[in-house]
């Protein structure tokens, strides 16, 4: 990637911290704490073991969180 197209990808992002997001490939819901040393989105979640995880992930690749249709969403 090139810095243009980085800096086109931060300036783009729409998230707050606290916000609820998903990456556009998975359905595990996240939450956007801020933006990481290397100017990435830094991203929280719980995994199904119960454990927090932190990562951070390209801003294009994530999306705000959709609730799944058809009531809930449970990780078991």
């Amino acid at each position: 990637m090139n810095s243009k197209s980085k800096e086109k990808d931060v300036a783009d992002h729409k998230f707050q911290e606290g916000d609820e997001v998903q990456h556009k490939t998975g359905k595990i819901k996240m939450i956007y704490i801020g933006e990481s040393s290397l100017g990435e989105a830094l991203c929280e979640w719980t995994d199904p073991s119960g454990r927090a995880q932190r990562d951070s992930f390209s801003y294009s690749a994530l999306k705000k969180f959709e609730k799944p249709e058809g009531g809930s969403f449970r990780i078991s």
